[in-house]
């Protein structure tokens, strides 16, 4: 008679992996949230220095000298914060779902926070223009946001991915509301805005809206109830009047250095107002995945001792060993639900125990995917519109807006929606070659 298979595997040993795989993922997200909320103090602190650094830039350097050296101070905080962050997160890319693409990001962003003590000597130097300080800092802030993006893009779990997309897009909105500040800081300090920047204010304006609307779809109701206070709270009147200047181009002739001020104060409240509602999402994500962690070391647990339980019960019965066998799927009326199996070889209880948890663990993943699906599908259509633009920009010779208000014109031409001609674009590209 053969010897038993010594090295024969044990479904339960699979099982606890599955289970384990969950706490290391879960472990790295908690770790990934302090990152976020490192990275949101990070660029909130950007996006202050490019608003001062445009009025500055604007008068000619007779505006927001001192208060830019400050703001300049409170950017180098938070960049140590950030350093402290990434030493957490580290470099180990066991739990990690996406890794390369995520440490690339990483890799990216770190790269160019060096390019930040020369770029803050040339505006000292009043040796840029306002659009390009915009420009240089809008790159860095990209760099950091596209962390988060990341991040959002391979969490597996479906309520800390929604939490992230809501975060994301919030985020970028205010990168986009950071980015009107700039500019506006700039025309209303020079006393005017030309064509090109009264269309770059509107497309700002759009893109934000855009960002916002996703924000509200995936964003819980206490986030959303806080979103709609804080704002209520600042001077969106004030706001609203010098837009309708910048966009139009149809400033007072007599126009004072200090609207600058003003318009710098009231987009500033606003901005702040949204930080706000950041600061809460970093916390409720941290708390969540405090308690998914927790949640997935007591089912580990619970695991871990009924096996033992059922396997010290099935002592005795002689070597044994088990066989799935497919046997169709359950007509329960609940969908599609992974197959039952059938065993060989091992006692009925110790069996059918078993191959509950094996089943309950497999619907359970399949419930998560289910939902992780309507989170990643806004995810992919912002790849896949910021993949379509990136092509015209490169082909036609685009900046970034006018490549947007080309995607949108074909829209409406075409009856269509925006996804579906980015879509379009990315596939002719990829079958011309490009």
């Amino acid at each position: 008679m053969p010897e038993p298979d010594s090295a024969r595997p044990c479904a339960t040993d699979f099982l606890i992996a599955s289970k384990q795989c969950e706490i290391d993922g879960l472990a790295h997200f908690l770790r990934m949230g302090q990152l976020v909320a490192a990275i949101s103090n990070l660029v909130h602190a950007l996006q202050r220095e490019r608003g001062a650094s445009n009025v500055f830039l604007g008068s000619g350097g007779e505006r927001f000298a001192e208060p830019l050296t400050d703001l300049c101070a409170d950017a180098d905080r938070a960049q140590e914060a950030f350093f402290v962050a990434l030493k957490q997160v580290g470099t180990r890319t066991s739990g990690v779902q996406g890794g390369a693409r995520l440490f690339s990001r990483i890799a990216h962003a770190v790269h160019g926070l060096g390019d930040l003590p020369p770029l803050r000597g040339r505006v000292r130097e009043l040796a840029l223009a306002p659009e390009q300080a915009v420009q240089h800092y809008s790159d860095l802030v990209r760099a950091l946001l596209a962390v988060v993006f990341e991040a959002a893009d391979s969490a597996m779990d479906p309520t800390i991915s929604a939490m992230l997309v809501a975060m994301f897009n919030l985020m970028q909105g205010k990168e986009t509301a950071g980015q009107e500040r700039a500019v506006g800081a700039a025309g209303f300090a020079r006393g005017g805005f030309d064509a090109e920047q009264s269309r770059r204010m509107q497309h700002l304006i759009e893109a934000q809206e855009r960002c916002f609307e996703i924000f509200t779809g995936f964003a819980d109701a206490d986030t959303l109830a806080l979103w709609h206070e804080r704002l209520s709270s600042t001077d969106q009147a004030a706001v609203e009047r010098f837009r309708r200047m910048a966009c139009t181009g149809l400033l007072p002739s007599s126009l004072p250095a200090e609207q600058a001020d003003h318009w710098f104060q009231v987009t500033t409240e606003r901005i702040d107002a949204m930080k706000g509602v950041e600061d809460h999402l970093e916390q409720r994500l941290q708390s969540l995945c405090e308690e998914k962690l927790a949640e997935a070391r007591e089912r580990l647990a619970r695991h871990q001792s009924l096996i033992e339980q059922l396997l010290d019960a099935d002592d005795g019965q002689g070597e044994s060993f088990m066989v799935f066998c497919a046997t169709g799927s359950q007509g329960d009326g609940q969908g599609d639900v992974p197959e039952r199996y059938d065993t060989e070889g091992v006692s009925p209880q110790l069996g059918r125990a078993i191959i509950e948890m094996v089943q309950t663990q497999a619907q359970r993943l399949q419930r998560m995917q289910d939902e992780l699906n309507a989170a990643r599908e806004a995810l992919e259509e912002r790849k896949v519109l910021e993949r379509a633009k990136a092509l015209l920009m490169k082909h036609r010779k685009l900046q970034e807006d006018e490549a947007h208000r080309l995607l949108r014109q074909m829209a409406m031409n075409q009856g269509k929606r925006l996804i579906d001609v980015a879509r379009a674009v990315v596939a002719m590209a990829d079958v011309l070659g490009q």
